[in-house]
Formats: structure tokens, C-alpha cells, sequence
């Protein structure tokens, strides 16, 4: 059983990453429910219906890396509890081994943050040049 500090820690932890990776992947997923509504289609090619696909789809692989970022931390709160409660055991020794899985996992975890927030950033881009393209035919 872990001990009351480590247990408080992780709790912490994933309510806190956990609120705030769900609020940001409804917030996406709203958005592409938004799009679809809202986007005229017509016959793919060279045209202003095919353009307005665009933002959908980098909002799509931001919501899928927006559930790789959820599924990661998941695993990394998993793995760093495991590490904490095999330290709080054995205090002598340092489990290197473990130890680097929890980064790695760590470092997955911030690789989906990252890329995540860059996708939004990109989709917020993609979906404002596109309404500039298509409103004042430059497009």
C-alpha cells in the first residue's frame, strides 16, 4: 500500500493533468463538430469545399494526439507510482531501470503535450486563412 504522501502526490497530479488534457480534447472535439456543421461540401478537387477540409483535419490529429496525451500520462501516473512504492520499500536502493521507464513514459507524455498544442495552434491558423481565402477569392 503507498504511502499517504505518494498517494496525495498522484492524486493531485492526475486530477489536476487529467481535468485539464479532458477539458482541451472536449474543447478540440467541439471544434471539429463545429467544422463539420459548418463546412460546405461539394465534389473534392481544386476548390473553396476542399480548402474548408483542411483545419477538420489537423483538428482530427489533434484530438487524436489529444487522446495519446491523456493515455500516456495514465500510464506514466502508473508507472511513477509503482517506482515511488518500490523506493518506499526497498529505501536503499535506486532502481535505475524503473526509474528510466518512468521517464520515458514521461517524455512520450510531453512529446503528445507538445505536438498537441502545436496542432491547435496550426488548425486555428489553417481555419482563419481559410475563411480569409475563400471570403476575398484569393482562393
Amino acid at each position: 500500500m503507498p504511502s499517504p504522501q505518494i498517494q496525495t502526490l498522484n492524486d493531485s497530479y492526475y486530477k489536476g493533468t487529467m481535468g485539464f488534457d479532458q477539458f482541451v480534447l472536449g474543447a478540440t472535439l467541439a471544434a471539429c463538430a463545429y467544422l463539420a456543421q459548418t463546412a460546405t461540401y461539394d465534389q473534392l478537387g481544386w476548390n473553396p469545399s476542399t480548402l474548408q477540409l483542411f483545419p477538420l483535419l489537423l483538428l482530427g490529429l489533434t484530438a487524436l494526439f489529444g487522446f495519446k496525451r491523456i493515455e500516456s500520462s495514465i500510464q506514466t501516473i502508473k508507472l511513477n507510482s509503482a517506482y515511488l512504492q518500490l523506493q518506499s520499500d526497498y529505501p536503499g536502493n535506486a532502481f535505475p531501470e524503473q526509474r528510466g521507464y518512468v521517464q520515458e513514459e514521461s517524455d512520450r507524455s510531453g512529446f503528445y503535450y507538445g505536438i498537441r498544442n502545436k496542432f491547435i495552434l496550426l488548425s486555428f491558423l489553417a481555419f482563419v486563412s481559410v475563411k480569409i481565402l475563400v471570403k476575398y477569392n484569393l482562393f
